[in-house]
């Protein structure tokens, strides 16, 4: 499985290549986004639970100490992105050991004529 510590040191790794070509925040960084391992999952999960785009610029704000007067629109769409494709990715990675690990155990019950299995993600 990924690790939460490894997504958050991921996507920072995609804002700091995007604030290196000054493509993002005009190119400012912040002490948070220059520290290895700086920030973690959370500040990812956020950013895709974000219902608005004020919710993604106060997360930057709050959570990556990035200036609020280098945050433009399409600095909000960066983060976005970067973001659902690093949480995307990591969904898939999970879904395909968790399916690994079905298909290996043949761990299912019959359902109404269907083939089901539960899966906790909680622990439960």
């Amino acid at each position: 499985m990924v690790s939460g510590m490894y997504l958050g040191e991921i996507t920072r790794n995609i804002l700091l290549h995007l604030i290196d070509a000054s493509e993002l925040f005009d190119g400012h960084s912040s002490k948070i986004l220059n520290t290895h391992y700086g920030f973690d999952t959370a500040f990812v999960s956020h950013v895709e639970g974000a219902k608005s785009d004020a919710d993604v610029r106060a997360a930057i704000v709050r959570d990556l100490g990035v200036s609020e007067q280098y945050i433009a629109d399409k600095d909000i769409e960066l983060v976005r992105w970067a973001c659902h494709i690093v949480a995307y990715r990591a969904a898939y990675l999970s879904a395909t050991a968790i399916a690994a690990i079905v298909l290996h155990t043949e761990e299912t019950r019959r359902v109404l004529g269907q083939d089901l299995v539960d899966v906790g993600i909680d622990g439960r």
